[in-house]
Parts: C-alpha cells; structure tokens; sequence
C-alpha cells in the first residue's frame, strides 16, 4: 500500500492548488458520465485541491470489470465479477468496507472472445431508492438502493436474442434515465433499444429491430428535440426517447462494428461521433428538422481522429480528450467546427478524464493520474502519479475532495484536499 503514495511520475516537492468548484462536487454521481453525464463538474463556489501529494484514504481488492463507481449518501455503488458470478456492491465511501452485495450466476454465450476479461462493462443507474444493473451476459437485476435486496430481473437475450455478430465484449451499454423510464441497450433480433419502468421493469416501448455496438449512449436535445443516440455495428442512430421511433440513421463505414467512444453534444444541431481501427475516424454531423423528418449530413470527417474506449469533453469550441487508435494515443485539444487540431500531448494512452474550471483529471490506460490545465492555446500538466494498473479503463468518480478510482484487481480513495 505504502508503495501506492509517492511512486512519481514527476516528483512534487510543493504544494500543487487548483480551484475547483464544491457546488459540482456535492452532487450524486447517480449515472455513467457523472452529475451531468457529460464529464463535466459544476463551476460556482471555489475550494482548493492539494494535488500535489494526494493522501491515499483507504485501498481494498476488488473484482474483474469495467463499471465506474457510483456515488450516493456516502455510499458507493459498483459492478464486478468474480469466478462465474457478477457482483452488485454497496460500500462505505469512508472505509470502502461492504455495506452489502448481490451475487449471481454469469453464463457467457459461447460466441464470446472476452478479450478484455469477464467484465462487467456497463455502469449501474440509480433511480430513486433503487439501483438497475446490466452485466456483460446480459442480466439485467433491479437492487434495493439501501438493502441490496432483489427487486425484479430480466435475461435480456433470452428474451431479445442477439443479432448474429461477433461479441468480443458482451453488453456495454449502460441503462439511461429519461423522464419517468429507464432506455436500455438489448441488441436483439425483434429489438434494438427498449425503454422499462424502473418500478416493475416491465416495457414501456421497444424499437425496430437492430443490432447495439459498445459505445455509451446519450439523451441529449438536438433539432429542438430529445433524441436516444446510439451506435449501432453499421452507423449511428437517433430514437424518440418517448416512443423508440427511428428519427434517423447515419452509415459510417467500419471494419468489425466496434464503435466504443461515447457521442458528443458540440450544440443544438451538432454531434461529434468517432470510431476506431483501420476504417475508423471523427465526424462533425448536423442534424436539422424538415417538413420530411429529420436530415442528417456530414460536415467533416477526419482520420486521425479515431476513438476508442475514452471519454472527450467538449467545452465552448473545443474538445478535449484522448484521440488516436487503440494502440497509440495523445491527449488533445481540437475545434469541433472545423475539426483541427489545436494541441497534441503524448505520454498518456486512452485517457479517462473529467474537466472543472479549465482543469482535466484523467487516468490512462497504463494507471497514471494526472491533472492538467488545458486550453485551446496549450496543455500543462501539474502532476502525474502512479495510482492504478494497467489496463485502467474505468472514469473516475470525484465527490467533494475525494476521488475514487479503480482498474481491474482493486478499487481505492483518494484525497485531494489541502487540509488532509
């Protein structure tokens, strides 16, 4: 554990302070993405971090797996597996001991490579006084938020079965909350996407029938609409969030389907979408409402802005965030209206980040956790610390001064306060 506190990148011998809002940080983290699922953190009443040299608050194994870490009354929710079971967990964010845990049995399909481990992949969603979970095999179980107790489960290829592809990665989705609905990925042969009411997770709506890629989804307003925004293994997909109605769909050339990088809101008519691999790459599209429907068209597309398994972050102009390939990588700053590049920064692979008042905090691939100032003008890393192992594919959760991350044998509290 001692090992963990001091082992440098850069070594810091002073006291590193950057200002950071308490207003974002006294939200839950009910949801991927964080507060806003966006990444983002709030930007009202300052407080200061000691980045310097973080205090390493408690540290415990935890299972293989993907799911970021949720965060709710001082208690944090997460996924793993061990053996054949996956795990539903509650901890104490003090101590990191269980508050309690839901175990059951995981059966892959035999189709599965399971390249990156056992998983699980997708993040749990809290709504209300309940916590809805989706595994790498697809079993969906709604948890009692305060006692972990069962509420209702699903088997979602059971019921939905899978469009015949692949599956190195299982189900990656993570459920969303829209209005009074829970929209999740099924992938299946009658159904794409279906929307359940939390309560008895029974349906609400199910689309047309279509096959699901890895990428996290979004519900975000464009074209003066809400639409559910989703890759698809052919292209991305926009659905009414209330009826599961195809607004529109966007082909986007690819080489096995695998579109892993989450979608970008840029502005009210805009999305950047990236893919990875030899036909991957970044495009700007816009979509406009018309007497017809909804149009979608291509502004600009550009290679050298593949996408993997990270998250981007935009801010007024610009992007920030891992763009590359899967086995190479740099941090960068590029304008999403013309699509170049303001700043590239190497030394950290596959970067998961989240951004407050002009700060990034991001863990890459390899375990390093950093923070950085950015800009559209230039980059400058503040600190740079090994935390994790690789690979560390999981976004970190911040709550107040505290931080939780986790890779794939252990999960761990940070703190990030001057006072400690």
């Amino acid at each position: 554990m001692k090992r963990f506190l001091f082992l440098m990148y850069h070594t810091v011998l002073f006291l590193i302070t950057v200002s950071f809002s308490t207003a974002g940080f006294a939200e839950d983290w009910l949801q991927w993405g964080g507060p806003n699922g966006d990444f983002t953190l709030g930007n009202k009443e300052k407080t200061e971090w000691a980045l310097g040299n973080p205090k390493l608050l408690w540290e415990r194994p935890l299972g293989e797996g993907y799911s970021s870490i949720l965060y709710r009354g001082n208690s944090l929710f997460t996924t793993y597996s061990e053996g054949d079971s996956e795990v539903v967990v509650s901890l104490d964010a003090s101590t990191g001991k269980n508050q309690w845990e839901y175990r059951y049995k995981r059966t892959f399909w035999k189709d599965m490579r399971l390249y990156y481990g056992p998983g699980p992949n997708a993040t749990p969603l809290i709504v209300d006084d309940k916590i809805i979970s989706v595994g790498i095999a697809g079993q969906m179980v709604c948890l009692n938020l305060t006692s972990g107790k069962l509420i209702w489960k699903r088997d979602l290829p059971s019921e939905f079965g899978r469009l015949k592809r692949v599956e190195e990665y299982g189900y990656s989705g993570s459920p969303i909350r829209y209005k009074d609905m829970v929209i999740v990925h099924v992938g299946g042969d009658q159904h794409s996407v279906i929307s359940i009411d939390p309560n008895t997770g029974k349906d609400i709506w199910k689309s047309g029938p279509g096959g699901v890629s890895y990428a996290q989804a979004s519900v975000i307003e464009l074209a003066g609409q809400d639409q559910f925004i989703y890759f698809t293994p052919e292209g991305v997909n926009g659905l009414d969030p209330l009826t599961g109605k195809l607004l529109w769909h966007f082909v986007i050339p690819f080489s096995n389907g695998n579109h892993l990088t989450p979608i970008v809101k840029c502005d009210d008519n805009h999305i950047f979408v990236s893919s990875q691999f030899n036909r991957g790459g970044g495009r700007l599209l816009k979509i406009t409402n018309t007497k017809n429907g909804m149009d979608v068209k291509e502004v600009w597309f550009d290679k050298k802005k593949r996408g993997s398994c990270w998250t981007l972050i935009r801010i007024g102009e610009y992007i920030y965030g891992s763009t590359g390939g899967h086995n190479g990588s740099h941090l960068s700053a590029f304008n999403w209206k013309t699509g170049k590049f303001a700043w590239k920064q190497d030394g950290y692979h596959m970067a998961q980040c989240l951004y407050e008042n002009d700060t990034l905090i991001f863990l890459d691939r390899e375990g390093k956790l950093s923070v950085a100032k950015v800009s559209p003008e230039k980059i400058t890393v503040l600190s740079t610390m090994q935390a994790t192992e690789d690979p560390s594919w999981t976004l970190p959760t911040l709550v107040s001064s505290k931080l939780y991350i986790r890779d794939r044998k252990k999960i761990l509290a940070l703190s990030l306060s001057k006072d400690h």
